[in-house]
């Protein structure tokens, strides 16, 4: 849980300061420099607590049972709820996550077909790869990630 002050500020120094904080964040040119200024700016369980929170929310946009959920980000099923609530309401996450996973429905099509074609088996394919392809599609499928 988060410890703010008690003491507010006010609205126009709330926002000047999230200009800023929005400018640091959008200046970043590439994934290692938003990396340093994440990790400059957030402790270790403030990363984890973001990343499972954007994972949850991800997860649930594409379907998958709270269980798995449950079990493959290590949270408990009150949180996977709590955010199924959070998901109905959001207007600013939520978009961009379901632009992703329209992106991603597209790439995961083409695998599936290429697996389809180019499956175990068939003269000149390699096995090994040909299986590992289609266990990492399933798997893909069934946990979402």
């Amino acid at each position: 849980m988060v410890r703010n002050s008690y003491l507010r500020l006010k609205e126009s120094d709330y926002e000047k300061i999230f200009s800023i904080f929005y400018k640091l964040i959008g200046e970043a040119e590439d994934k290692e420099e938003f990396n340093k200024i994440i990790f400059d700016l957030l402790t270790p369980a403030e990363r984890i607590m973001l990343v499972k929170r954007i994972a949850i929310i991800y997860l649930l946009l594409k379907e998958i049972h709270y269980q798995i959920i449950c079990e493959v980000i290590k949270v408990s099923s009150t949180t996977v709820n709590k955010y199924k609530l959070f998901i109905e309401k959001s207007v600013g996450i939520v978009p961009v996550l379901k632009k992703m996973l329209s992106i991603e429905k597209v790439g995961l099509f083409f695998e599936s077909l290429f697996s389809d074609i180019f499956h175990p088996g068939l003269p000149g394919i390699d096995w090994s790869s040909a299986w590992k392809s289609k266990i990492d599609i399933a798997r893909k499928k069934e946990i979402g990630l």
